[in-house]
């Protein structure tokens, strides 16, 4: 009767176990389709202020016109640029640069 319960037992805890990775796995596949454009490259935000003020960079904040007036938070050296209005203010930016959009 031992041997029994040790043979029903390992098919049970592998089932267990295969069950515990197919829902982290799952888990992890929604927090990263949650992520909008994730083939767009991110910088965090100790990059980020590693690259104020470094020649060649360009930082957008992109917010629309009413957050930005309304919010004291700026990002020193930000230019502010509607994000309704790309096609008139793209162009104005080398195309070389990097370009950090907020």
């Amino acid at each position: 009767m031992k041997r029994f319960s040790t043979i029903a037992f390992v098919p049970l805890l592998v089932c267990c176990a295969l069950a515990i990775s197919f829902i982290a796995d799952t888990r992890t596949e929604a927090k990263e389709e949650q992520v909008p454009f994730p083939e767009v490259p991110r910088v965090t935000k100790e990059e980020l202020k590693e690259l104020l003020g470094k020649p060649g960079t360009v930082i957008l904040d992109c917010r629309p016109n009413e957050q930005f007036v309304e919010s004291p938070q700026r990002i020193p050296g930000a230019v502010h640029e509607d994000p309704l209005k790309i096609p008139e203010w793209a162009p104005k930016y080398p195309k070389d640069a990097r370009i950090v959009v907020y």
